[in-house]
């Protein structure tokens, strides 16, 4: 049921005219909320706060300075992003900690907050009720307090706090509350694992589930003004981000007048909150348009770094009144290619992008699954998220919390608040399963009767959640074979495959091999900062003469290992790896037994060429990383599963090397 704000007048002017409380109009926990405060006696028409104490709040917060220390830096995102009241308070109600966009603001600070004298609120609720909440307007028994908006959601730990959001102007965004509840567990994990503290702070990625908001384009960076993250509608401002290994896009390239925009936009102070316009400048299909600084903020975290936080005012809340950002609706601008097999599968995919039908993508490891996935869901038009989920990476009861989403306490180590799954942030919008074949025969169950009934329901709940999903997923594996084998059922295969795009293998696309290394030499020349120059004819028919068993991604990732090595000179030969050149030269790679002479007819076999060239590079890899599967896996772009499969259908032994600690 829907509670507006005038329905809840009525109720709270019956509540306290009458002593009646009508529930109908009312959300529960606000019911009970305003009982409770009826049972004290409470007048609704007083105004008084008590006194910040000043002895005992410097009592408190030396005793509390381990939460606050872990807390710091979240508080000071959360303000940044919401501009409101951010607030700590201990489970009795007193706030120990509270930072204001306000020049000052005198009101609970050094103070008990508690229903028998201030009424209800965020505060008071969260701690009574135990759960997550949030008051707006007439929710609030006093009327001195019914023009704020609040959130606030318990952290836990050895002891337990509340962290609140306060808005006294304005509500809140509809996401404050679900970022809270993020927020929370961030500080869960500063606070519970002070060891582990640093790591979790070594990416700026640690910060991205306060950044969900969007209501505004958030992007971060470090003091030279290098990206280090940014939310959805951040990331749409900057091209390649998603391509750029981290923090090195400097925000300068993408702002017209580079150095003094920059300049201009870092300042000097440690905020800026106003209305500044700021100018980006066109970068390939993306049209140059200006928008607004709302807000800047320098954070210092607790390992030295330093993020300097930028809000700026959502482009998609005017994309209509001005050009902004330019939806992406060619295939073209996701996926490079021309060579006839490659253009079979664009066919494909304009014919297919506007329908809901659920998608199989199917082909090799590193020929642009997700690529493609993302493709279809830019031109789908579907106005909800992309999200993916790599089924062959996630052990199976985290795979299917992943999925389906959790409630509070469903299982040990469950957050309080419980957890979204996959299907309800793709609502409206795309869900990508990659390695569809890796999923366990138990989730497969689960997974149809999802699909089935376009419902989820989260684990430990009994309530279904509809949605609008669209589902992609992919596969690198023989699935008739999987069938066959009883390791995926048919009856799932089915229903994802409606449509099939087979995608094929680099070698097989005629022409587009110089076409994607070019491609990744403009891109990866900016991405890594280095001065371009065009590709030789010697360096194409090099890469032309190669086999590429990694197919597009290996390509990517030895492009830009030339591009480091050649350090701003024109990439040659002599910059890619040793495997591709002994690959070519037909020479075993160093430290490797000569291959073994093949069948008769086999060495004109492409199929048994392939995996011959794949084994020598899967082999020199785990040369070059001592036996550590982890690293190779990162090297190639795939899954540990999926090397370990490639491993074991190649006849590959592995040696481990095992180190003690003396």
């Amino acid at each position: 049921m829907e509670y507006d704000g005038y329905t809840v007048l009525e109720a709270w002017k019956r509540a306290v005219n009458d002593g009646v409380i009508d529930t109908a109009r009312v959300r529960p926990e606000v019911a009970r909320a305003w009982s409770r405060c009826m049972s004290y006696g409470l007048n609704p028409w007083s105004s008084e706060f008590p006194k910040c104490d000043d002895v005992l709040l410097a009592k408190m917060r030396e005793r509390h300075s381990v939460v606050m220390d872990a807390a710091s830096p979240i508080m000071q995102y959360l303000l940044t992003i919401f501009n409101c009241n951010v607030s700590i308070a201990d489970m009795h109600g007193f706030v120990f900690d509270l930072i204001t966009p306000l020049s000052a603001y005198s009101r609970t600070l050094g103070t008990y907050v508690t229903e028998s004298q201030q009424g209800s609120g965020n505060i008071t609720m969260a701690i009574v009720e135990k759960k997550p909440v949030r008051v707006d307007g007439y929710e609030h028994f006093r009327a001195v307090a019914q023009s704020y908006s609040g959130v606030a959601a318990n952290i836990h730990g050895k002891e337990d706090f509340v962290l609140c959001l306060n808005e006294p102007f304005v509500p809140l965004p509809k996401s404050a509350l679900d970022i809270c509840i993020a927020a929370t567990g961030l500080v869960e994990k500063l606070y519970t694992t002070r060891r582990e503290a640093f790591a979790h702070l070594s990416t700026a990625g640690f910060f991205d589930p306060v950044l969900a908001v969007d209501h505004a384009a958030v992007i971060v960076t470090d003091e030279e003004g290098m990206i280090l993250t940014a939310n959805d509608s951040g990331r749409a401002m900057v091209p390649r981000f998603e391509d750029a290994p981290y923090g090195s896009l400097w925000l300068g390239d993408f702002l017209k007048n580079s150095k003094q925009g920059l300049s201009t936009l870092m300042g000097d102070s440690t905020t800026f909150s106003g209305d500044r316009t700021v100018a980006f400048k066109s970068m390939g299909q993306r049209l140059g348009f200006e928008t607004r600084l709302m807000r800047r903020r320098r954070v210092s975290l607790m390992n030295g770094q330093k993020h300097c936080i930028f809000v700026f005012e959502n482009q998609k809340v005017e994309e209509e009144e001005r050009p902004a950002i330019r939806r992406v609706t060619d295939f073209k601008d996701d996926c490079i290619g021309q060579s006839p097999a490659w253009a079979k599968v664009e066919e494909m995919v304009r014919s297919v992008a506007a329908h809901r039908s659920n998608v199989m993508i199917m082909g090799e490891t590193g020929t642009g699954k997700e690529v493609v996935a993302r493709a279809l869901h830019r031109m789908s038009g579907r106005k909800g998220n992309f999200v993916a989920l790599n089924c062959g990476a996630l052990p199976r009861d985290l795979l299917a919390s992943e999925l389906f989403g959790y409630e509070g306490g469903a299982f040990t180590g469950a957050r309080s608040s419980g957890a979204k799954g996959k299907f309800e942030y793709a609502d409206g919008g795309t869900l990508f399963l990659d390695e569809i074949g890796d999923m366990p025969l138990d989730m497969q169950v689960s997974l149809l009767r999802v699909l089935q009934e376009q419902s989820v329901t989260r684990i430990g709940a009994n309530k279904p959640i509809t949605f609008d999903v669209r589902v992609v997923a992919a596969t690198n594996q023989d699935m008739c074979q999987l069938i066959a084998d009883g390791r995926f059922r048919s009856d799932l295969w089915y229903r994802l495959s409606v449509i099939e795009i087979s995608l094929p293998r680099l070698s097989e696309r005629e022409g587009d091999i110089s076409l994607l290394a070019q491609h990744f030499n403009a891109m990866l020349s900016a991405v890594l900062n280095v001065r371009e120059h065009p590709l030789s004819r010697e360096v194409l028919d090099f890469l032309e003469g190669y086999a590429w068993p990694g197919n597009v991604r290996e390509l990517r990732n030895v492009m830009e290992k030339a591009l480091v090595v050649a350090g701003g000179r024109p990439v040659a030969v002599g910059y890619f790896p040793d495997y591709m050149k002994a690959s070519r030269a037909g020479t075993p790679l160093p430290g490797l037994a000569p291959a073994a002479p093949p069948a008769p007819n086999e060495s004109a076999d492409p199929r048994h060429m392939r995996d011959q060239l794949e084994r020598e590079k899967i082999i020199a890899l785990l040369n070059e990383e001592k036996g550590n599967i982890s690293r190779v896996a990162k090297c190639m772009g795939v899954s540990r599963n999926t090397l370990y499969r490639r491993i074991e259908k190649l006849n590959i032994q592995v040696r481990v090397q095992a180190y003690i600690d003396k």
